[in-house]
């Protein structure tokens, strides 16, 4: 201490100088010198105003931060002074301590200068595949200007030709982590591959990543399975001359069928002409583009969807949902919706049944044909249900019965070490008789899930008229019934506690 108190004013202001540079913090906390010097007769100076000002500003994001300087006039600032400032306000990543150097050396002042950056996050971009088809669900009818539907682009058939490139898989790219200037880490995602595409007649270049046809015929995807099956088409009327049509693939038939002709595929049928009191069965939708006269005696069954412009005195059975213009004295069934649009839009007379509901512009006419509209589950469901419930039970009464027998006889049989012929046929026949109730047993069961998983999706049916609702129309939801006595508009229809309910639709 000693030595330093014989040091001169100017010494002194040159060691503290070292203090500051070596001692960022401490610079930048206190730029004012925080003891002042006496001067040679005992005096204390005032103390000098330092002109230096620091003005850090972080982004909002935390990605970077810009210094601005005053002008420090005779004074001069330092890079671990700057450093200190930004440490203060916790930047303390992805310093450009080039651009700090060149703020002091080259004076620039009362400029804002991006002094640090932090690193951006790249996201990681999942595997997917570019497919050179059409993929659309062509499932919905469009609604032309004039009101009429148009079934035309409902189930559009995409071919492709044997060598045809089909799909090329683009791999997963993997992101990279980022920063920001406060030290925080930004991980990215791991990004996933996808699966394998599968599916009989395709082929797949490993290199390439890409997917050809191996055959020319129709095309489908479903999920990561890719079908090409041949397209059987028929460009002429389907008479009684024929009688019958199957094909276990698409049928294509650009004519009229006629009455009592029997039409079966595996895949989806579409028929351009208009259909008579014929039979048509598809595994999956079947599109009547001029809808169906059946005189009470056609039949329409299929796994998927039906579309057709209007349903006249026919059956029609759907896996999924029904679209037509319009529904006279019919009888639908269909686990999906009925759909009834376009410019008429009406169902009138015969049982019209939707499981998850039916919307339609008009219900009945005014000449008061009686009209039948049921959503949800069918009293014959619930009946059936709890039939195989009373079932279940008595056989698993049996069984467990017949378990303890065959139980105590296996035991009879160890005890004595030996059986005889009849012992053993009784065994045998004991055996048999569990497994045919285990078996029935499993059957009901199966049957019980069914009929629950269909009550389920018809949980919270509906039936939606957006216009009028005649007399002697009878709305029925479950169990529900509700007879229409005066017409009624714009309605929706639910049931609530066991009881219909009527709820206000907008008009549009």
């Amino acid at each position: 201490m000693d030595e330093i108190k014989k040091l001169t004013p100017e010494q002194l202001a040159e060691l503290r100088a070292k203090i500051r540079n070596a001692n960022p913090d401490s610079a930048a906390a206190a730029p004012i010198p925080s003891q002042l010097e006496q001067d040679a007769y005992g005096a204390v100076p005032s103390a000098p105003i330092s002109k230096k000002f620091v003005t850090v500003d972080v982004a909002d994001d935390r990605m970077s931060a810009t210094i601005t300087l005053a002008d420090p006039e005779d004074e001069k600032y330092t890079v671990p002074e700057l450093i200190g400032q930004l440490r203060l306000n916790k930047v303390v990543v992805g310093l450009k301590t080039d651009e700090l150097l060149r703020m002091v050396t080259e004076k620039v002042y009362n400029t804002p200068v991006v002094v640090a950056e932090g690193k951006p996050l790249v996201p990681a971009q999942e595997g997917y595949y570019e497919f050179f088809f059409d993929t659309s669900d062509h499932k919905k009818p469009e609604i032309r200007e004039d009101g009429t539907t148009d079934y035309s682009a409902v189930g559009r058939l995409e071919n492709v030709t044997e060598g045809q490139l089909i799909a090329r898989y683009h791999p997963a790219v993997q992101g990279k982590n980022g920063f920001d200037i406060m030290g925080h880490e930004m991980v990215a995602k791991i990004a996933k591959e996808q699966p394998v595409l599968r599916g009989q007649h395709i082929e797949r270049n490993d290199e390439t990543n890409e997917y050809f046809a191996k055959m020319t015929g129709m095309i489908s995807k479903k999920e990561y399975n890719i079908e090409i099956l041949d397209v059987y088409e028929i460009n002429e009327d389907v008479t009684l001359v024929r009688k019958t049509v199957e094909f276990y693939g698409d049928l294509i038939i650009n004519g009229d069928v006629e009455n009592g002709v029997l039409i079966r595929a595996g895949r989806n049928i579409v028929i351009n002409g208009t259909v008579g009191a014929a039979t048509i069965n598809a595994g999956g939708d079947i599109i009547l583009k001029r809808g169906i006269t059946g005189a009470g005696r056609g039949k329409v069954s299929a796994r998927g969807n039906v579309f057709s412009d209007f349903i006249e005195h026919a059956k029609v059975e759907a896996g999924q949902d029904v679209y037509a213009n319009s529904i006279i004295n019919s009888e639908i069934l269909t686990n999906g919706n009925v759909i009834v649009s376009g410019k008429q839009g009406y169902i009138i007379g015969g049982n019209t049944h939707g499981l998850r509901g039916i919307v339609a512009n008009a219900a009945g006419s005014q000449s008061e044909v009686r009209t039948v509209l049921h959503a949800g589950f069918q009293k014959e469901d619930y009946t059936r249900f709890l039939q195989l419930e009373q079932k279940e039970k008595r056989i698993a009464a049996s069984l467990e019965q017949i378990i303890d027998d065959l139980t105590s006889m296996l035991k009879a049989r160890a005890k004595a070490g030996t059986v005889n012929k009849a012992q053993r046929e009784n065994i045998l026949a004991v055996n048999r008789k569990r497994d045919s109730m285990q078996e029935e047993l499993k059957s009901i069961r199966s049957d019980k899930e069914d009929i629950a998983r269909k009550m389920s999706m018809g949980g919270n049916a509906s039936i939606i008229i957006r216009g009028d609702v005649y007399r002697n129309v009878l709305i029925s939801i479950d169990a529900a019934r509700l007879a229409i006595l005066k017409e009624e508009t714009y309605v929706r229809y639910v049931c609530r506690n066991d009881e219909i309910q009527r709820r206000a639709i907008p008009r549009e």
